[in-house]
């Protein structure tokens, strides 16, 4: 099992929460969904032997909706090394 946050994009009140909650929990594979409209996100913990990001956004898709397929932690690991980089350029620039 893993357990991963997408980015769900189109959803605009608790009623689309609810069409892409229930569009994934109904996929094999899938162990427990939560679905946050404030962040446009659902944290997914499915079975990777037996359902992909990939059959999972087209589940969203046919409710109406659009899903990244690449988690967000990793989009987020990456704007952690971006941060990283520019900070020593800042101080490479300024000498601190």
């Amino acid at each position: 099992m893993v357990k991963q946050s997408f980015a769900v994009k189109n959803m605009m009140c608790a009623m689309c929460v609810a069409h892409v909650r229930k569009a994934i929990e109904g996929l094999e594979g899938i162990k427990d969904v939560n679905v946050n409209l404030a962040s446009n996100s659902a944290l997914i913990e499915y079975d990777e032997s037996k359902i992909t990001p990939a059959k999972i956004k087209e589940a969203v898709v046919a409710a109406g909706y659009d899903m990244d397929t690449t988690p967000l932690s990793a989009a987020s690991d990456s704007s952690e090394d971006e941060k990283k980089n520019s900070g020593s350029f800042l101080k490479k620039l300024f000498g601190r």
